[in-house]
């Protein structure tokens, strides 16, 4: 054991907490503890962890929690964790959900798995001050077969400043020895990769984003009276509209639909869980009428890929999400134009005009 690091700062209890905001199938509750155990048994210093999960499958809510504090302090409280030293944001699509940054204080770490430029990052979660950290978790697993709970850990190491990295490959390694021993290296060089690539940026105060309003229904909002209590019986963030977007529910991996393969076997959407793909009326191979698939509605898809599996002719590929795609309300018709090529039912090349902002739609 090393002597214990001094935190670089504690709350009014004498803790350091950092909150893992992700979904399930990231590998967010042992991404907290592999750091958590690193922390502990490496570093010395005392300290918990624990995770709170949505339904418990691909798609759904998981926040993992980690509390540090000195050697000399006891750990007595097992509450979430709300106001962050380190907020750690798996997926960039959940900037978009409400309270994923919630309680963070101004000199507090974010550290965002995205594709996108710092200072856009900035600007889509609206960070008043702080340090910020931006890595693309999700290209860096997928070039190595991993998953990007290995890339995050190496990222935090990086941002936090008094981790050390050799504790953290330590615990990745002892983790994947005994049941997967064939995963070490490549988590480890994932590791390694996210801990150099990672972009870090001290943020200015900006006006822009200060002072804006506590949603009074958020869990650390304790000042609710008889002048902002929520509506009774009313759903503030309703997830059962249509217009709801849930693609921050996918885990940056998604099924991307090759219509030239397909065989209309309906395989997918069997296996699908919630019945995203879209079939119309038209004609199969020998001009016989017949329905037709169109595609995935990615509006709905939580990415669990187990279309991608059970395709029998390789119709529906495993592709990561960029920030230049394009959903469309019906069926997946989307960017950039060089991977959709196929995508049109008569074999011609479909046509792309690009718009605003990296952004495409299609136009014949």
């Amino acid at each position: 054991m090393t002597t214990s690091p001094a935190l670089p700062k504690t709350n009014d209890l004498g803790f350091y907490e950092m909150r893992f905001e992700s979904v399930g199938g990231l590998g967010a509750n042992l991404a907290g503890q592999i750091l958590a155990e690193a922390l502990v048994l490496k570093q010395g210093l005392n300290g918990a962890h624990f995770s709170s999960y949505g339904s418990e499958k691909k798609g759904s809510p998981v926040k993992s929690y980690i509390r540090l504090c000195a050697p000399d302090r006891e750990v007595r409280s097992n509450s979430p964790i709300e106001r962050p030293h380190l907020l750690a944001i798996f997926h960039q699509c959940l900037l978009k959900t409400e309270g994923v940054t919630a309680g963070l204080f101004p000199d507090s770490i974010v550290l965002v798995n995205s594709t996108d430029p710092i200072d856009q990052v900035r600007y889509r979660a609206r960070l008043v001050s702080g340090t910020l950290g931006v890595v693309d978790a999700t290209g860096i697993a997928v070039e190595f077969n991993t998953r990007i709970n290995a890339a995050m850990l190496g990222a935090v190491c990086r941002v936090a400043g008094f981790i050390d990295a050799a504790a953290v490959k330590d615990a990745i390694a002892g983790s994947f020895q005994s049941k997967y021993p064939k995963l070490v290296d490549a988590n480890l060089k994932t590791f390694d990769r996210a801990y150099e690539k990672v972009q870090v940026k001290e943020l200015a105060a900006d006006a822009r984003f200060a002072g804006a309003p506590a949603e009074p229904h958020v869990s650390y909002y304790h000042a609710l009276g008889y002048a902002n209590a929520p509506v009774g019986g009313i759903i503030l963030n309703p997830g059962n509209t249509a217009h709801k977007d849930l693609s921050a529910s996918r885990q940056g991996i998604f099924p991307l639909f090759h219509r030239d393969r397909c065989i209309d076997c309906g395989l997918c959407t069997q296996t699908c869980p919630d019945y995203v793909f879209v079939w119309e009326k038209g004609r199969d191979k020998r001009s016989q009428p017949a329905m037709v698939l169109t595609g995935p509605n990615l509006q709905y898809c939580k990415g669990c890929l187990k279309c991608v599996r059970i395709c029998p002719v390789n119709a529906l590929t495993e592709e990561c999400e960029k920030p230049e795609f394009k959903y469309t309300a019906d069926a997946q018709l989307w960017g950039p134009p060089d991977a959709l090529i196929t995508m049109s039912r008569e074999g011609d090349p479909a046509k792309w005009a690009a718009d605003e902002g990296n952004y495409w739609h299609r136009v014949s």
